[in-house]
């Protein structure tokens, strides 16, 4: 049994339908998750409000309150709004879709669903949720950075040699202003911030620093700030010469006419931001190849970069990989293969880490003509792995600029990573899953006729039908057994498969229904399970080329091995019955008469009943064999089949 230490989180399934939970629970618990069970809404929201779980399956066409409710309430609490709620419905439609994420889901699965997708989407938003955590914590650390500051301040108002030290060991810009909004004092200037904004300068107004939007935004923050003696913080973004800076500044009174602005830089922390709503927003409702073409486009987007491209891993050594998607100045371009040997991108997926190249890219692999062809500069890549850990391709960013290696490129990186290894996952996941039913449908096909395969996709009862007409053929190798006495069995078994083979080839040539192999013994049909108009033509010439197929063989085996025939025609039930091991087989004296046609016929003859000759003697030559007796049907009148009348039989009328 798991102790409670060792789930990997707790969920919460919402869902009406008792064998839809115990369905997913029973899955996720062999997953090491904690899982815990609501049945209706009200439950839901008890049980998400008494302890917070790390996720919710939230069904949404349930009694009572609808999942869309129960997401509503959950996110207007501020103690279950963190949570992240994937929405399940049978409804496809993008308009239920778009309504489950306007409520607040963070992803929505379609029922039926692979289990294997529901398990790769929850990891994906914890993933999220945790990466939301880290954020949360950086962000509350910085903000105690700023409460200490001013705590501080008013410390060390009598120590200005103390009060610098700590300003000039801080990044932050901080400036005391007047109620004009002119620069009193910059303390521990951002250099690098001053020398981008020459009008950053004491004397001087925000009005003459800043574009007009931002002055206006700073100057009615400080009349705000001296009018009400109480903190504010407001967030705007600069161009600045290296790109979008974005910038919050915390403003407090110092005085009746004056403020001090802390002035932070958060670029960073708005490119996650960012990074997290794009893949969360983008990439929700999409699927293969438009969901990793929209994951590049937005990741170049967000990283301000040339080109970024996914791969697929193409075979286990890793050597060999093909893009999913490229994104190349503002463009798509086509996917193309290539080996991974020389590349920036083999170190990324044969190490199975996240890889910076910042500047000079050729110099360290000189042999990729890609790099030299995109003229590229700088490169980073994070691996694409599978719920298992195994690598199954990456993701890669480049530019003809260098590129900052810094921690906000590598986690928005793993973000999109995470959300693009589960989709490619899924991808493999649906092409190995229907390779696999191509090949239990081609077995199932070798076995039983078309028709009947698919009928047994559709009924689970047995299938039984009543043929007015058909004609039956059995056929059976004279002396086979004793020659099989005087060869080994291995060059036995190849000798029948060979002839049996030939007799499969003629079956499917003239139209007609292999039914099955008793021994040495071959059982064919025409005229079913789909009717044919000249299923009696078809059978008498399948029966002349098995006697000729039979004589080549002659030439290696001498007159020991010949072929027995028989035929009738009449009315039959045929189906399929059982669990196991089932065959399509047919009933009927009709089939009986058949059987007994073959065994009371001569080695190298053909005999048919009086039905069959009656159908065919126009078109066939007979000998008439007289009247010889049947077990279970006294005497009865038998021909020989001796030949076609017509040098070229024709092949087999379309099914009618």
């Amino acid at each position: 049994m798991t102790n409670d230490n060792q789930f990997i989180a707790d969920i919460l399934i919402v869902d009406d339908k008792l064998h839809n939970i115990k369905f997913l629970s029973d899955f996720l618990s062999d997953y090491h998750y904690q899982i815990r069970k609501a049945i209706n809404g009200e439950m839901a929201l008890k049980a998400a409000r008494l302890l917070p779980p790390d996720l919710i399956l939230l069904d949404i066409n349930m009694p009572g309150l609808d999942g869309y409710e129960v997401c509503e309430q959950l996110k207007a609490d501020p103690k279950t709004s963190s949570i992240p709620i994937i929405f399940l419905s049978a409804f496809s439609d993008t308009e239920t879709k778009v309504q489950a994420f306007q409520y607040g889901g963070a992803d929505y699965i379609t029922k039926p669903f692979q289990l294997e997708e529901v398990l790769a989407r929850i990891q994906t938003q914890l993933n999220i949720k945790r990466l939301q955590s880290e954020l949360e914590h950086r962000n509350k650390k910085l903000e105690k950075t700023v409460d200490v500051l001013q705590k501080t301040k008013t410390a060390l108002t009598t120590s200005e040699t103390e009060l610098r030290a700590l300003f000039h060991a801080m990044t932050e810009l901080v400036l005391v202003l007047d109620s004009q909004g002119r620069y009193l004092k910059i303390a521990t200037p951002n250099h690098e911030l001053i020398s981008q904004s020459p009008q950053l300068a004491q004397g001087n107004t925000v009005h003459e620093s800043l574009p007009q939007p931002q002055a206006d935004l700073i100057y009615s923050t400080i009349q705000n700030v001296l009018e009400r003696q109480e903190t504010i913080e407001v967030e705007y973004s600069l161009q600045l010469e290296n790109g979008r800076t974005d910038f919050s500044t915390k403003i407090s009174p110092l005085s009746q006419d004056s403020v001090i602005a802390v002035m932070r830089d958060i670029s960073d922390r708005k490119r996650r931001e960012e990074a997290l709503q794009l893949i969360v927003e983008g990439t929700a409702t999409k699927t293969g190849r438009e969901f990793f073409n929209a994951c590049v486009r937005q990741l170049a987007e967000i990283l301000s970069v040339r080109y970024a491209f996914v791969t697929e891993c193409l075979d286990f050594k890793q050597k060999r990989v093909r893009t999913l998607a490229f994104w190349l100045d503002e463009k798509f371009v086509k996917n193309i293969e290539y080996d991974l040997l020389g590349t920036p991108c083999k170190e990324v997926i044969q190490n199975n880490k996240y890889y910076c190249y910042s500047d000079n890219i050729i110099a360290s692999f000189p042999d990729d003509q890609d790099l030299v062809d995109l003229k590229a500069e700088s490169y980073a890549g994070i691996p694409l792995t599978d719920s298992m850990g195994n690598v199954i391709g990456h993701i890669a960013v480049l530019d003809t600029q260098p590129m900052l290696n810094d921690e906000t490129r590598e986690l928005v990186l793993k973000i999109f990573a995470a959300r693009a290894g589960a989709e490619l996952e899924r991808q493999i996941t649906d092409i190995a899953l229907k390779k696999s039913q191509e090949r239990s449908e081609e077995l199932l096909l070798n076995i039983l006729p078309a028709p009947i395969v698919e009928r047994l996709k559709k009924e689970k009862t047995a299938i039984a039908e009543q043929f007015a007409d058909v004609t039956i053929l059995f056929a059976d190798i004279v002396g086979f057994t004793p020659l099989s006495a005087k060869i080994n069995p291995t060059e036995m078994v190849n000798l029948l498969n060979e002839i049996f083979s030939i007799f499969d080839q003629l079956t499917e040539q003239h139209g007609l229904e292999k039914i099955k192999t008793i021994g040495d013994a071959y059982m064919v049909v025409g005229g079913l399970p789909v009717p044919k108009a000249n299923h009696a033509q078809a059978v008498a010439q399948m029966a002349l080329d098995m006697r000729d197929a039979i004589a080549r063989f002659q030439e290696s085996y001498g007159e020991q091995l010949q072929i027995r025939i028989g035929v009738n025609r009449g009315s039959v039930v045929a189906g399929v019955i059982g669990t196991k091991k089932f065959i399509y087989d047919l009933w009927g004296d009709a089939v009986n008469v058949a059987s007994r046609m073959e065994s009371l016929s001569l080695p190298g003859k053909i005999q048919v009943t009086e039905a069959t000759y009656t159908c065919l003697k126009e078109q066939y030559r007979f000998e008439q064999r007289g009247k010889i007796a049947v077990k279970g049907k006294g005497e009865m009148m038998t021909y020989w089949l001796v030949e076609s009348l017509t040098k070229n039989p024709p092949l087999p009328n379309p099914v009618v």
